[in-house]
């Protein structure tokens, strides 16, 4: 039993250092973005948009929250700096909680309505940011009832729809370009878009729910 636990403790650590790396990743991807060019990756699948003075402010206090969020993140779930450092995990803690309800989800419900790939993509991202809200809205209610353990869970979840922002990174140019390396069929840029919009976080929600299963208990 105690090896098994070691596995699985191992396990989520690997885990771990692949979320850290793959927010670095991103996190250096959208420095892009702040040269405040409409030319740039994202930007130019928008068209007149960009034009828009209210979707463009929304884009940009969307992710510069986001990328908070998914940068600190990691480092609220490491047991070891919870315990040392109590002040510094409820100040992040609250940090992020603040960010997502009244920044990051917001912006996402608003720029959800002018997703690209119609009305099923926009439906998925209309969901994603309430689910965001909801999940982070649970976590600071149950910190605040002091049931830790549920806390836990909820903030979990919350980071896993975080994290949608490198799997949306990730699936988009795999379905457009990637899987073509293998002989598979790729899929049209505008149907990849809309299966990008539900893959990029339903299976992360699995993975989470699947994790909180399994996860040792000193997690």
């Amino acid at each position: 039993m105690a090896i098994e636990n070691k596995v699985q403790l191992w396990g989520f650590r690997l885990g771990w250092l692949m979320i850290v790396f793959w927010s670095i990743v991103v996190f250096l991807n959208v420095l892009d973005y702040f040269s405040f060019r409409t030319d740039v990756e994202f930007l130019l699948w928008k068209g007149n948009l960009v034009q828009n003075l209210t979707w463009m402010a929304s884009f940009y206090v969307h992710i510069t929250s986001s990328i908070i969020c998914l940068v600190t993140g990691p480092f609220q779930f490491v047991p070891r700096l919870r315990h040392r450092y109590p002040k510094l995990h409820r100040k992040v803690g609250k940090a992020y909680v603040f960010t997502i309800l009244f920044l990051a989800a917001p912006s996402g419900l608003y720029m959800a309505f002018f997703a690209n790939g119609g009305f099923w993509a926009q439906l998925a991202f209309f969901i994603l940011a309430w689910l965001w809200f909801i999940t982070t809205f649970l976590a600071l209610q149950t910190a605040i009832k002091r049931d830790f353990v549920a806390h836990r869970k909820w903030m979990v979840r919350s980071y896993a729809l975080v994290f949608s922002a490198v799997t949306l990174r990730l699936y988009m140019p795999l379905l457009t370009y990637g899987i073509g390396q293998f002989g598979l069929p790729t899929m049209d840029p505008e149907l990849a878009v809309v299966v990008t919009s539900w893959i990029n976080w339903v299976p992360n929600l699995l993975i989470a729910e699947l994790l909180l299963r399994l996860a040792p208990k000193s997690l």
